[in-house]
């Protein structure tokens, strides 16, 4: 396995261009950018995913000519889905909640060697982190510490919110579905990875992850890529669970 992640790194390194170029020197002048992931999903082919980073707002599609997309606007605290077949955008806030785990989780991370010539990412050491809750292991990272810091807070606020949203709706599993893993994974310790720095690549138990196949920072984004749709219907998350909306 530390073969196979070294050679990984490397693989990754020539495809970002990235061997003896410090990007943590290199001037921003408007912290916007552009982020290409290869994603993986058990039974589904291998895809690319983008994701923009302003800082008013982060953007999730499938890249250049993508109708639906996930916007999240990083002022007002909420999160969009916009599907373009269907004319909705169904909205995500941040809620307050006290809810607390049926058990205790104790939740460990652990540092994996990448081997004594793992090479440096911008000038920045990639470290391999694996990430368990109550001795079981949930998923791992290779993550840089210092790349990218603007996405990494984007990020954290972007889970933020998804994480108080699925707390709302944690006592409705029955108790036999309480999962130490996907508790800490979904609702009381989300992207607790991103602490170590942002993620180059993640997966999980399950066999599901991505990898960043590309980036660019001092990206210029246009404006019309955060615009919401006049026309379609909106409703909101909890709307929808309560049986509020209709769709004609």
């Amino acid at each position: 396995m530390k073969n196979y992640l070294y050679k990984l790194i490397v693989v990754l390194l020539l495809t970002l261009n990235l061997f003896g170029c410090d990007k943590s020197q290199t001037k921003q002048t408007n912290n916007s950018a552009l982020l290409i992931f290869m994603e993986y999903e058990n039974n589904v082919e291998p895809y690319q995913t983008r994701l923009i980073v302003t800082p008013d707002f982060l953007r999730f599609d499938d890249g250049e000519g993508a109708n639906d997309f996930v916007l999240f606007d990083r002022n007002k605290k909420k999160i969009f889905s916009i599907n373009t077949e269907e004319q909705t955008v169904m909205s995500i806030s941040e809620k307050q909640h006290d809810i607390k785990p049926p058990f205790e989780l104790k939740l460990e991370d652990k540092r994996l060697p990448l081997g004594d010539d793992a090479p440096e990412i911008a000038g920045k050491e990639a470290k391999h982190f694996r990430f368990l809750a109550n001795g079981e292991a949930c998923y791992e990272v290779i993550a840089v510490e210092g790349l990218m810091p603007e996405v990494v807070t984007a990020l954290k606020e972007f889970n933020r919110i998804l994480a108080s949203d699925s707390a709302m709706t944690f006592n409705t599993l029955p108790a036999d579905m309480h999962n130490a893993c996907e508790m800490s994974m979904d609702t009381f310790a989300v992207g607790r990875h991103l602490d170590k720095g942002f993620p180059i690549q993640e997966w999980s138990e399950s066999g599901a992850g991505r990898h960043l196949v590309d980036y660019k920072e001092d990206y210029q984004p246009v404006a019309k890529l955060f615009e919401m749709p006049k026309d379609f219907q909106y409703y909101s998350v909890q709307d929808y669970r309560e049986g509020k909306v209709s769709f004609e």
